[in-house]
């Protein structure tokens, strides 16, 4: 249920099951654990990078000592059977104590790179490494998979995120989760276009499509990013001076069938329409993240 809520930016209603799972010592190590990377990942997706990794680092420990330690019934109690039925559908699902490990590994590495730390984002992403080979589940495939291509436009090698962008399409779509599918078109969109394996206005097209997709879903998380990358897009120079990918792609607003505001006053209103929303469904935590974050854009910037 926290995982729906979040995933349509419902960060409150989420924020408050997850804090009871986490808080509660009768729920068993492995499903605390699922609970605070998934609530660090929520907060990371608001540009709270920091107060993320302090949940992500709580969750690996929780991992940890599910992994080694009494498990509080963790495969038979009643609580573990609400995540999944037996030990097996567990792994395929990913939420066993080893997808809780990875998870939390993978959520670390994230925070390195909204940090500044890509040195530190690698070396997480290989100590995650060995257990992502062997686990069966797609889910923590395709999130390692986000993480690798995001760290590796960050670091100015785009080239290097094309491959694990497309593994993790590949990895959402045996798993059948639009939303995990719709992210990783959004991350191999940019990706591709940053390497220049497409162009600037295929990505741009893809991205919009992922976007309005992203609407009709009710995915506002995921609204914005798209969004913003297709702005970054529309509004970075094009080979020849003054013009804009955005020409291209889109029509005026003076030319424009009925006055229909161009392609770059759309993705803006809609940006800032999502975000809006998003910040009145968080939490007191959450609106602090996006208003201090340099991740998030904010209002005067999407005027």
């Amino acid at each position: 249920m926290a995982v729906a809520l979040g995933g349509q930016g419902y960060y409150a209603a989420a924020a408050a099951e997850l804090e009871r799972l986490t808080a509660d010592p009768a729920v068993p190590l492995r499903v605390a654990a699922h609970a605070a990377v998934t609530r660090a990942a929520h907060l990371r997706q608001l540009g709270g990078h920091a107060v993320a990794r302090s949940l992500d680092a709580r969750g690996l420990r929780l991992a940890t000592a599910a992994s080694v330690g009494p498990p509080h019934g963790d495969a038979a109690d009643i609580g573990a059977a609400r995540i999944a039925t037996s030990v097996g559908s567990a792994h395929c699902d990913g939420t066993d104590v080893g997808a809780a490990r990875i998870d939390a590994l993978v959520g670390l590495a994230a925070d390195a790179v909204g940090l500044g730390d890509p040195a530190g984002a690698e070396r997480l992403l290989a100590a995650a490494a060995p257990a992502l080979a062997t686990h069966p589940s797609w889910r923590p495939a395709t999130r390692a998979g986000w993480v690798r291509a995001e760290l590796a436009l960050v670091r100015g090698t785009p080239a290097a995120a094309v491959a694990p962008a497309e593994a993790a399409l590949a990895a959402a779509g045996r798993g059948g989760s639009r939303r995990h599918v719709l992210k990783s078109r959004i991350v191999l969109a940019v990706a591709q276009s940053a390497a220049r394996v497409t162009t600037a206005e295929a990505a741009v097209t893809e991205l919009d499509a992922a976007a309005a997709e992203c609407a009709g879903l009710g995915l506002l998380p995921l609204c914005w990013p798209a969004g913003l990358a297709a702005l970054d897009l529309t509004q970075a120079p094009a080979a020849q001076p003054q013009i804009r990918i955005n020409d291209r792609v889109a029509s005026t607003a003076g030319s424009a069938p009925g006055g229909r505001p161009d392609g770059t006053t759309r993705r803006r209103h809609a940006v800032r329409v999502a975000l809006n929303v998003i910040e009145q469904r968080s939490d007191a935590v959450g609106k602090r993240q996006m208003g201090e974050s340099v991740w998030i854009p904010q209002p005067a910037t999407l005027m």
